[in-house]
């Protein structure tokens, strides 16, 4: 005869199976996190380094490094859980990201304090950079904001 708290334990056991098939299903691997402060999704984990984010396989080999938002690598993780192929347009939008970043704070670092003519031209240069970074980043959130909807 099965006791009660065997019987509990497969029933929650067959409903958790059944929420991780519905929500893969929806296109979600739930996200794991380890002891070590990283984040498994499926096979594949996610790593913070000095230079950003690090994707790495089962087998802790780097497939992804280099990504600047959490957002972007988690998004690419989980596409990567489901089985597709690397998404590269994401990758592109992060990296761009980067790029826009960098040049705010060297815009931001060598503003001229004396000359009032190139501080305008460093200004305007500082806030279009400034724009940029942000939609780009607006882009990523907006796909990162669709997968938690999923939920």
């Amino acid at each position: 005869m099965i006791t009660q708290p065997e019987d509990l334990y497969k029933k929650i056991s067959q409903v958790s199976s059944e929420v991780r098939k519905t929500l893969r299903k929806k296109g979600l691997v739930i996200p794991v996190k380890n002891k070590n402060g990283s984040i498994s999704i499926g096979h594949f984990t996610i790593v913070k380094d000095p230079d950003g984010y690090v994707i790495l396989d089962w087998e802790d080999e780097i497939l992804i490094q280099k990504i600047n938002l959490p957002q972007t690598a988690i998004l690419v993780a989980n596409k990567l859980a489901l089985g597709h192929y690397q998404d590269n347009r994401l990758l592109a939008l992060d990296q761009q990201y980067g790029y826009c970043d960098f040049e705010e704070k060297l815009y931001k670092k060598s503003m001229p304090t004396t000359d009032f003519e190139r501080f305008g031209i460093y200004l305007t240069k500082y806030e279009l950079i400034q724009s940029k970074k942000q939609q780009f980043k607006q882009e990523i959130a907006n796909s990162f904001e669709k997968l938690i909807k999923l939920i």
